[in-house]
């Protein structure tokens, strides 16, 4: 069968796909990624066949705007209301991504004519084809502890916005509420507790964070304790430079142990890794490498509570420290905390005192360990993604029987 897999233009969100893809390959299955021009790249570095459908938006203009920032409105607003506004922008962003796209799937999906379309949560585009062309859709997770739908108005309720019904509405087609099924990288015991059922099929998370060379001394143990310090890729964008330098500042917190930091500054423009400030001997500033190279070596992570980097982190057993500032970061570190496998810092409280005392009880405390490394076994207890292809050969097969 043919197969079309479909996300929006965000390293972040493709690679977690990219396993299942492969999977479906080497199944015998014909497989596409389709996105906009600017993921075209980072499709064709990971072996898998890509096309260019629609145009990219002007994301960084959403970026600049500080739109993702939360914000109270006053002192004592409910923290959650700042995080709705963060999440409303999100969605009209993602139906932004849709408009600009969607004619350039549904015309694909026209001439390829596939059996399937396998989207991101986020990536609209895709229900939008599957409603238009009448054909089943799955939607593929990337491991995030609680589910946010960006096309639901309170994330966990039933209310669709109106911005999603409206993709629909101007093909004339009734609007895809929900897929056929929801592929799920995150392990049961890491998700957030009392979400809405959904027709979830478990699939085990593999690290796959893009291509790159991993250097030698990735190899030689370390004669200190190895911690990474990673601030992701879209950060930055988010929060503006303004954040580099509370990242330098988190790199020397760190190197004031007996330990060794690796910080990666790949995301990082080259003109703007100034603001990190002077750097210890015992830091070691990396560009880009694919960061389940990195972390196999590592004693501790801290990051923001990124999913890429939390997932990454929990398949290879690493206590993490989560220094978060936006909602999905929050999330994710939280149910850490509560799994005992990692430890949770609001990006305001930092200082060098506090990063010091978490990242010793990551290091020092056997339970964060253990933890962790009961985290890992229960990710590598998953499905393997080569056992989820027969439920996608399966929703094909019911569909073409309703017919």
């Amino acid at each position: 069968m043919r197969i079309l897999f479909t996300a929006y233009a965000a390293r972040p969100h493709f690679y977690p796909m990219a396993p299942l893809a492969w999977a479906c390959l080497n199944a015998g299955h014909e497989v596409r990624f389709a996105s906009t021009p600017s993921l075209m790249d980072t499709v064709n570095e990971s072996g898998l066949p890509g096309v260019s459908v629609g145009e990219d938006i002007d994301a960084e203009s959403w970026y600049r705007r500080g739109t993702f920032v939360p914000k109270p409105a006053d002192p004592d607003e409910p923290e959650i209301n700042a995080w709705m506004r963060v999440t409303d922008q999100l969605a009209e962003k993602q139906f932004s991504v849709c408009e600009h796209m969607v004619d350039g799937l549904v015309d694909y999906c026209r001439k390829w004519r596939p059996d399937l379309i396998v989207h991101d949560p986020v990536t609209f585009a895709g229900p939008v084809a599957g409603a238009v062309l009448g054909l089943p859709t799955v939607s593929h997770l990337y491991g995030l502890a609680r589910l946010l739908r960006l096309d639901i108005k309170d994330w966990v309720g039933t209310e669709h916005r109106q911005g999603y019904l409206d993709l629909f509405d101007r093909w004339g087609v009734e609007p895809l509420l929900d897929p056929d099924a929801w592929i799920d990288p995150c392990p049961p015991g890491l998700r957030w507790p009392g979400q809405h059922e959904i027709n979830r099929v478990q699939m085990r998370y593999i690290p796959y964070n893009g291509p790159g060379v991993a250097p030698s001394w990735l190899l030689e143990p370390p004669s200190r304790p190895r911690v990474v310090v990673t601030w992701g890729t879209s950060q930055q964008k988010k929060l503006g430079v303004g954040i580099i330098e509370l990242f330098g500042r988190i790199a020397r917190s760190a190197a004031s142990l007996d330990v060794e930091v690796v910080l990666t500054v790949g995301a990082m423009d080259p003109e703007h890794r100034g603001h990190l400030g002077e750097l210890p001997d015992n830091v070691r500033a990396v560009d880009w490498l694919p960061l389940s190279a990195l972390v196999q070596s590592s004693q501790a992570i801290v990051h923001t509570g990124g999913t890429g980097v939390m997932m990454t982190s929990a398949a290879y057993g690493v206590p993490q420290l989560g220094i978060t500032k936006i909602p999905e970061g929050r999330f994710n570190v939280e149910r850490l905390v509560a799994v005992g496998a990692g430890r949770h810092l609001p990006q305001d409280e930092v200082d060098a005192p506090s990063v010091r005392d978490h990242l010793s009880a990551l290091l020092e405390d056997a339970s964060h360990r253990d933890a962790a490394g009961a985290l890992r076994q229960e990710i590598e207890e998953q499905p393997l993604p080569a056992s989820v292809v027969p439920a996608l050969e399966e929703i094909v097969a019911k569909a073409e029987a309703a017919k």
